[in-house]
């Protein structure tokens, strides 16, 4: 009598067993590839740098006059021009990128405080002039001198009132002038008998640094800081987006090779 035919295996593993399985063996499924990309040699960052420096002291110059607007208007140059000397410097360093982070904020602190500096001392040299040149538009006599002659002795004087009331002087006297007073009083100058004021004196100046500072910063960092990343990152976070990831209603209707599996032995004819 022949042997009857002997009913098919069948595997014991269980539907979610098999779906853990695939789970497991499966790379998890996240919006942007991890960046791996090294650190490169810092010496076309620095290079980068080098070269916007002296760019920038034309920059600094404008800033100076620019500063001294009124309704704090010159603020957007500060802006404006830190957008332009941090593209020079991403123009020159980007194919060596990506460098370290720390370079990358040293040499953009540098840009920033050097531009910013140099801004102020102009603005602090040019001060005894500025001072002339209002006297002379409200003085009544010169005494028998010119013109010249006369705004001459009045930078003179405000020079050295600033070194005998506000040492040191210079920059810093000047600070410190328009951060307490702002006004040289009728009588303080031998020359000038009229009251000489400067505007954005005391809370204004300060907010007028702040806010001078950061603009500045932002301007430049907004270029140079994404060169501490590497461009195939960059792009990677450009392309893929919140839409880009799979939802929950797809996650739950997806299939899996296990599941599918387990499905078609169910459905199979019974042994």
């Amino acid at each position: 009598m022949p042997d009857a035919p002997q009913p098919e295996a069948r595997s014991t593993t269980s539907a979610p067993d098999q779906t853990r399985t695939v789970e497991a063996q499966d790379p998890p499924v996240s919006g942007t590839a991890p960046d791996t990309t090294e650190p490169r040699s810092a010496r076309r960052w620095w290079w980068g740098v080098f070269i916007a420096t002296p760019i920038s002291l034309p920059f600094s110059w404008l800033l100076s006059y620019g500063a001294l607007l009124p309704f704090l208007i010159g603020l957007f140059f500060f802006a404006l021009f830190g957008l332009v000397i941090g593209a020079v410097v991403y123009r020159v360093a980007a194919p060596g990128r990506p460098f370290g982070t720390w370079r990358v904020l040293v040499g953009t602190t540098w840009l920033v405080l050097s531009v910013w500096a140099l801004a102020g001392v102009l603005e602090a040299r040019d001060f005894p002039g500025d001072m002339a040149k209002k006297a002379l538009s409200l003085a009544r006599s010169l005494g028998g001198r010119t013109p010249d002659a006369y705004s001459l002795a009045v930078a003179g004087q405000v020079r050295g009132f600033l070194s005998e009331r506000y040492p040191p002087g210079g920059t810093l006297g000047y600070m410190r002038w328009m951060l307490s007073s702002g006004v040289i009083k009728k009588g303080v100058l031998t020359d000038v008998r009229r009251t000489l004021r400067r505007g954005q004196t005391r809370f204004w100046y300060v907010v007028r640094v702040v806010l001078s500072v950061a603009l500045l910063a932002f301007g430049v960092g907004s270029q140079t800081l994404p060169l501490s990343r590497s461009e195939r990152r960059d792009e990677a976070s450009a392309r893929d987006g919140p839409d880009d990831a799979p939802s929950d209603a797809d996650r739950e209707g997806a299939v899996t090779p296990g599941s599918a599996g387990s499905a078609e032995g169910g459905m199979g004819p019974p042994a």
